[in-house]
């Protein structure tokens, strides 16, 4: 089946040349953004990338910042312009490689090592673009090393996985072994904590979604609450045990400045069978021997 351009009705915009040029290293979430912009007029991250259903915020910040280094977009007043990206060299060719070993003991190291901490045998291209992140892009070989063992405990040893993780970090300022290891042991203690939400939630950890995690991770990392706070909302959730209802009592207790389960708890906000009423001591009331001293009463007969 063949198709020619429907008629144009009125509601087009224009495109300038700038973006067609730009289409060949323009990526799919590049060119998105860019019509965006050009139909609404908004560069705001978050309504990007919400609009769009981008993977993040960053996501759509990388696409800005993209356009500004084309000359698409330019800084607000007062407002420190972002840096223009940078065009990323090729991979390292097979003599280049070669003189790079010769040079630099580090080179043959980070190609030995790499392939053990993806956990497979890489080709010679594969190896090229291993090496160049360490040559072409001066990413330190700790953390080229770490970002690898990590992705391989996912499943996702490869080179291309590799790379745009690599990224990604770069762009939350991981930029050294130091601060590779604290976002590692900062991601482990995230997901120990999804664990535990799933757990008091009684459903498995994999059964979480991103927006969910997004939702956990701002209790703790943002609320500052703790595990008994988590468990506290979750009891007033009743039988309303979605995460996105959750979050909407714990951002609510955020507001009010609340800390502390008993902060909750004497607010007045649990009815019925949710009450929960801790005592530091016993009260000494016993109901069943009090029920064995009350006198049997019957009911009158009519």
């Amino acid at each position: 089946m063949t198709y020619r351009l429907a008629p144009i009705t009125g509601d087009n915009i224009p495109v300038p040349q700038l973006i067609f040029n730009c289409l060949p290293r323009a990526g799919g979430d590049h060119v998105r953004v860019a019509l965006y912009i050009l139909a609404t007029h908004s560069t705001d991250p978050r309504d990007i990338a919400h609009a769009l259903a981008l993977k993040s915020v960053q996501a759509a910040q990388k696409s800005l910042d993209f356009w500004h280094g084309a000359g698409l977009l330019i800084p607000e007043q007062g407002v420190q312009a972002p840096q223009a990206i940078q065009e990323k060299a090729p991979p390292l060719s097979a003599e280049e490689l070669r003189f790079a070993a010769m040079r630099d003991p580090v080179v043959s190291m980070l190609a030995t090592e790499g392939q053990t901490c993806l956990g497979r045998a890489l080709g010679q291209k594969d190896i090229q673009r291993l090496v160049s992140l360490y040559v072409n892009e001066s990413i330190p070989p700790e953390v080229i090393l770490l970002c690898a063992s990590h992705l391989a405990a996912l499943g996702r040893g490869t080179v291309g996985q590799l790379e745009r993780e690599l990224d990604r970090w770069s762009q939350l300022g991981v930029n050294n072994g130091e601060e590779a290891e604290q976002y590692l042991q900062l991601l482990d203690l995230r997901q120990r904590r999804e664990q535990t939400v799933a757990a008091m939630l009684g459903i498995a950890a994999q059964d979480l979604n991103m927006a969910d995690k997004r939702c956990v991770r701002r209790w703790y990392e943002e609320y500052g609450y703790d595990d008994a706070m988590v468990e506290e909302a979750i009891l007033h959730a009743g039988a309303n045990k979605e995460v996105k209802y959750i979050n909407g009592i714990l951002k609510s207790w955020h507001a009010k400045g609340w800390r502390m389960p008993q902060d909750a708890r004497g607010a007045g906000e649990l009815e019925g069978s949710n009450i929960r009423v801790d005592r530091a001591a016993p009260s000494g009331n016993d109901i069943l021997r009090r029920a064995v001293s009350r006198p049997l009463r019957l009911k009158r007969e009519e």
